[in-house]
């Protein structure tokens, strides 16, 4: 939270990751690319608590469930290729 205060910029260029983060995990849920699922639901997660006094908390259950349904697709999906 200090960086916060030291770095005025970081809040509004998380916020900006983080909307970005949450469209790019539709896109990529829609493409069905769930490697790339899992890569964003772990930055949200990241992000979550840089932004603990503001949004945190629902990036960071956002960021988990799409960790979460990323790697159970991934493995369904991989049932169907074999």
């Amino acid at each position: 939270m200090e960086l916060m205060q030291v770095y005025p910029w970081l809040m509004p260029a998380l916020l900006i990751i983080s909307i970005g983060t949450l469209f790019g995990s539709y896109l990529m849920f829609r493409a069905e690319k769930y490697m790339m699922l899992i890569a964003i639901g772990m930055v949200q997660t990241l992000i979550s608590t840089m932004l603990a006094t503001s949004v945190g908390p629902l990036l960071f259950g956002i960021g988990l469930t799409q960790f979460y349904v990323g790697i159970v697709n991934m493995k369904k999906v991989k049932g169907y290729e074999t």
